[in-house]
């Protein structure tokens, strides 16, 4: 329990969706059950989700033709299903952009599955969620959104681009959250955790990181602004964990939730073997542990307390992270194939119940790999290619990357080269922690014998967090950051986790079943800045950044607002109030269609905009919305191909294309 008295948390956090619901909510039904769970109060989804309502959404999707596949939401959309479990989830860059552009302040696309919108702040029961859809382009990053259906190739490409003035929103945010969300990893957040050992299994990692193509300034501002507890990624397709540090006076590491920074690496790596867990306890130097967990690893390693022995506590770690992927492996295929001899096997029927109730069940397989089963148990059809699977990954040389959309360098126009591992000198050594408050796993002694370059570079940070004072209410100094694999046999992208909420829950739902509300700070900021959002034209310029001493006073008043006509008169739980807006799947219109539907008004957006009276930039009357169809997508500002994307297109290998397969890889090479 936390010191507020709210109850733990339980969630269920997952990689990329790429359409894959059926396996992501069997999985969780399963890794609860190993757990002795009886379902999880969350299941955040951290982008690449494809809300695909129905043939006509794929044309507006950032994917080759050839790599088009409809995936399973429409039938949730439908009715034909309902999500198991409270849903959430921000948009990546391989999305039905222009359903989620009909809800950009969030809403559900689905009965119990929530888009969290271009930017948005929300409570869940306790627990308090700031999150950002989309990924990093530095040279749409100034843009206001030009885009609107119908789209042509840019519009397509650039759409799920993350704004400056959705994250100048964020940045406004002045108390304590509980969780930040990117499916971008923040940028050099790899320099957080076991950095080697992630350059060693993606290859074109390192020249990435080394050139700061790696990874979001964005989400990276709002990381070093909001300071959460958590932060979840996915995006690039592989497990990761780190623990930065934001402290600047004393390597001090609050301990939250009985755990800290190592433990809860250990924790989120799903290795249940105590040794084990008490050698990640010692891996960073610089995180104090108790006097209890000392006894602990005492008893269970005693050789590794040796101050001596920093290379000995390395390779431990790097074993360790080897054990527990090798257990993942094994217990995902032992349990595929136990389903493929017993098909009925009850135990994954899905839950409704929430009620918590202990199951005896042994936690060795937490978060294990489920993909391919239904929630009935029984294995898809549709997916049977996934659940046959060898148990080496096997590379398919037709494998594009995960961009997809051959975004290549800001204002590149030569063909992106193939990725070469550089060897470390003193001249290429990275080891670039992104700030003095970002502590790495390397002793003192250790990082003495290493060359100068290895001496951690000052990162700009972003304007606004220079030169305004840091607010006094956020107070969290360590952030546990975990990015995860897409939904795959085989894959580590499934994790679940328990802790108490470190943000103040004066007022916010403190028993189960916990729902969504609106957060009164956010609603003020959405105020201030709603006359700052242009929509549709190319040639619209961006609001300055007024900074801190303009916004202030003016979101302190919003919020005097917001409590008089939202908090006061109960209208902070976020509506039930799903409806459809394209029709359901068709299937005789095939999913290579290149006939884009129209834009449709959604009565959500509507609802939200008269909750907070602000103008609805999104609504067209319908010979607006006729005229635009017959005006058809404006030219691209670039017709041949040859954009700040790089050549080719769908048509080249730009940035985006290389191998691996649709959703494989990271975002730019394997």
């Amino acid at each position: 329990m936390s010191d507020s008295g709210s109850p733990s948390f339980r969630v269920a956090v997952e990689g990329c969706g790429h359409g894959c619901l059926h396996d992501i909510y069997a999985s969780v039904e399963k890794a609860a059950t190993l757990k002795g769970w009886d379902g999880v109060d969350l299941l955040i989804i951290g982008g690449d989700f494809q809300a695909v309502r129905n043939s006509n959404d794929m044309a507006c999707m950032s994917v080759p033709p050839k790599y088009k596949e409809l995936g399973d939401f429409h039938e949730y959309y439908s009715g034909k299903r309902k999500a198991p479990y409270l849903t959430i989830f921000i948009g990546g860059n391989h999305e039905a952009s222009n359903y989620l552009f009909e809800l950009y302040y969030g809403g559900w696309v689905a009965p119990n599955i929530y888009y969290m919108g271009a930017a948005n702040v929300l409570r869940c029961g306790p627990l308090r969620i700031a999150a950002m859809s989309g990924i990093w382009k530095g040279y749409d990053y100034r843009n206001p959104h030009s885009e609107r259906l119908p789209y042509n190739r840019d519009d397509i490409y650039n759409i799920y681009h993350i704004r400056e003035l959705d994250v100048r929103k964020l940045l406004q945010i002045r108390t304590q959250v509980d969780v930040g969300l990117s499916h971008d990893w923040p940028n050099k957040v790899e320099y957080s955790g076991d950095w080697q050992r992630l350059f060693h299994m993606k290859k074109g990692f390192r020249d990435d990181s080394q050139s700061n193509k790696l990874g979001s300034q964005a989400a990276r501002y709002v990381l070093d602004r909001l300071r959460p507890a958590y932060w979840f990624s996915a995006h690039l397709h592989v497990k990761f964990v780190a623990l930065v540090q934001h402290a600047t006076e004393e390597n001090e590491v609050k301990h939250r939730f009985g755990l800290d920074g190592a433990s809860f690496t250990s924790m989120i790596l799903g290795e249940e073997d105590e040794a084990n867990q008490s050698v990640g306890l010692q891996v960073n130097e610089n995180t104090p542990i108790s006097s209890a967990q000392e006894s602990e690893v005492a008893e269970a390693a005693p050789d590794q307390r040796k101050p001596d022995d920093t290379p000995g506590k390395l390779s431990a770690w790097n074993n360790f992270h080897q054990v527990a992927a090798k257990n993942e492996a094994e217990e995902n295929s032992r349990f595929l194939s136990e389903q493929a001899k017993n098909p009925g096997n009850a135990s994954l029927d899905v839950r409704h119940n929430l009620t918590w109730r202990k199951v005896d069940f042994d936690e060795d397989g937490i978060g294990r790999r489920l993909a391919g089963v239904e929630r009935s148990g029984h294995p898809r059809e549709a997916k049977k290619q996934k659940i046959q699977h060898e148990k080496q990954p096997v590379k398919n040389s037709d494998e594009i990357d995960l961009d997809l959309d051959s975004d290549s360098d800001q204002n590149s126009q030569e063909p992106a080269q193939p990725s070469v591992p550089k060897p470390i000198t003193e001249e290429t050594a990275p080891l670039p922690s992104v700030s003095q408050s970002v502590q790495s796993d390397v002793s003192e002694d250790l990082r003495k014998q290493l060359p100068s370059s290895f001496a951690a570079p000052q990162r700009k940070p972003h304007v606004a967090a220079v030169n305004d004072p840091f607010p006094e209410a956020i107070t969290n100094k360590t952030t546990s950051f975990l990015a995860l694999d897409k939904c795959l046999p085989n894959r580590e992208f499934l994790q679940l986790l328990e802790f108490d909420v470190i943000s103040d829950t004066h007022g916010a739902q403190t028993e189960r079943p916990f729902r969504l509300h609106y957060d009164k700070e956010w609603l003020a900021i959405t105020r201030v800045f709603a006359d700052d959002l242009k929509l549709g034209d190319p040639s619209a310029r961006p609001s300055p950044d007024k900074g801190d001493a303009v916004y202030r006073p003016l979101i302190e008043k919003e919020e005097e607002w917001v409590e008089e006509n939202v908090v006061k008169p109960g209208k902070l739980a976020v509506p039930d109030n799903f409806t459809l807006t394209a029709p359901v799947y068709d299937p005789a219109v095939p999913i290579t269609t290149e006939e884009q539907p129209p834009e449709y008004n959604n009565p959500q957006t509507a609802s939200f905009c008269d909750l907070v009276s602000i103008g609805n930039k999104f609504y067209l009357t319908e010979e607006e919305r006729d005229a635009r169809i017959a005006a058809g997508p404006r030219p691209c500002d670039n017709p041949n191909g040859m954009s700040r994307r790089g050549r080719g297109g769908f048509g080249g290998r730009g940035r985006g294309y290389g191998r691996g397969g649709y959703g494989y890889g990271r975002g730019g090479r394997r």
